[in-house]
């Protein structure tokens, strides 16, 4: 008994890993062959852990970390909302200087009023 309810302990820990990392992924814009390479596995495996099926070597966490810039804890940790489109915006404009993230987020606030410009009144804004 004792031994069934590791294993589907284990099978919610992969799980959980493979959202994780497939929705850190996505929002940095990593194509799943490209994060494989970054890591050192094929594209087939990368997907099997998204889907949680398989796990990744303990080895390969920190390259998963470095590779999309964050702690192996992040791995881990299931956030959504705000506070993670938040942290992940934070990462990717790291690199730009002040000046140039300002100019970033005046451009996105013009593509967002033209999108919602061209949104019916009635149907709602996609979720993510």
């Amino acid at each position: 008994m004792e031994n069934i309810m590791a294993k589907k302990a284990q099978k919610i820990v992969m799980a959980s890993f493979g959202a994780i990392i497939a929705e850190r992924r996505r929002l940095l814009g990593i194509s799943q062959e490209s994060m494989a390479e970054r890591v050192g596995i094929s594209q087939e495996s990368l997907s099997r852990m998204e889907k949680g099926f398989i796990a990744p070597r303990f080895e390969r966490l920190q390259l998963f970390a470095e590779a999309m810039g964050c702690s192996i804890a992040d791995l881990f940790r299931v956030q959504s909302g705000p506070s993670e489109l938040a942290a992940t915006l934070e990462q990717i404009l790291a690199p730009l200087s002040d000046c140039e993230r300002r100019e970033l987020i005046e451009a996105v606030a013009k593509i967002v009023a033209l999108m919602s410009a061209r949104r019916p009144p009635d149907r709602p804004a996609p979720k993510l």
